[in-house]
């Protein structure tokens, strides 16, 4: 591939958008490349955390505007729909956790790509950028959605309609971002977090990520079927079992990811 680098090592596969002459901007080979990457590593049972994150300054700065400037109303519906929609929903759906590591700022459709992942770590310089309304435009990619769901309606409104960028610690005091380091911290503190989640009960770990994005849509009913489906086959994986044992034990367990 030549816009998005795929590593597997220990459990972890990472995902790295590589057109860093571009800020890692959002074309239809870096969509299709990123798309085939995370197909590899959602079917891959080696893999049990994935990592996305940028080459160079940027982490990404939306969507290449050279190649989505020209298109006409019902291209960008295709755009959104075909090439954006099947990325967010991949990471927000895959059954094992996935870190955004955001290595310089997130922009325009970059806010949705980090958005839709479980977890989001960010260097000092990572900053955040909803600037479409300076343009004449609204967020797309699923930022206000997923903004909204993390930040609430009101506070999501108040940053869109100004338009102001915030920095990686102002998006981190609103809960967009989880934690914040030096840059020269990133690196280690990427590893820390996707070594532990490549260790966690994988099943379990999916499961409840499922069912916090789907509490958002159901009735009370609703919720507590799905809850009681996923917690009766959780009680018959081997990790919960090995989890009781090593609680027994008064060790640490030994998760498998099944």
């Amino acid at each position: 591939m030549n816009t998005v680098k795929l590593d597997i090592e220990n459990h972890i596969g990472t995902l790295t958008l590589d057109r860093p002459e571009a800020r890692n901007a959002m074309n239809g080979e870096l969509l299709d490349e990123l798309g085939e990457a995370l197909r590899q590593v959602e079917s891959n049972p080696e893999v049990r955390c994935v990592v996305i994150t940028g080459s160079g300054p940027v982490f990404c700065a939306g969507g290449d505007l050279k190649a989505i400037g020209d298109l006409d109303p019902m291209g960008i519906r295709r755009f959104l729909n075909n090439r954006i929609r099947p990325i967010l929903k991949s990471i927000m759906t895959m059954d094992k956790p996935v870190l955004s590591v955001l290595n310089g700022p997130a922009a325009g459709a970059g806010v949705g790509l980090a958005m839709a992942s479980d977890l989001v770590l960010a260097a000092e310089e990572a900053a955040f950028v909803i600037a479409f309304t300076k343009i004449g435009a609204m967020p797309d990619s699923g930022s206000l959605f997923l903004m909204s769901q993390n930040i609430g309606v009101m506070k999501t409104k108040e940053i869109v309609m100004f338009a102001d960028p915030l920095t990686a610690r102002q998006a981190a005091e609103l809960g967009l971002y989880n934690k914040v380091v030096p840059q020269a911290e990133l690196a280690s503190a990427a590893a820390e977090w996707a070594s532990k989640l490549a260790k966690g009960p994988t099943l379990a770990l999916a499961l409840a990520k499922n069912a916090l994005r789907d509490a958002q849509r159901q009735p009370f009913d609703a919720y507590m079927d799905q809850e009681a489906l996923a917690m009766s086959l959780l009680n018959a994986s081997y990790d919960h079992h090995e989890g009781i044992q090593a609680f027994l034990e008064k060790r640490a367990p030994d998760f498998q990811g099944r």
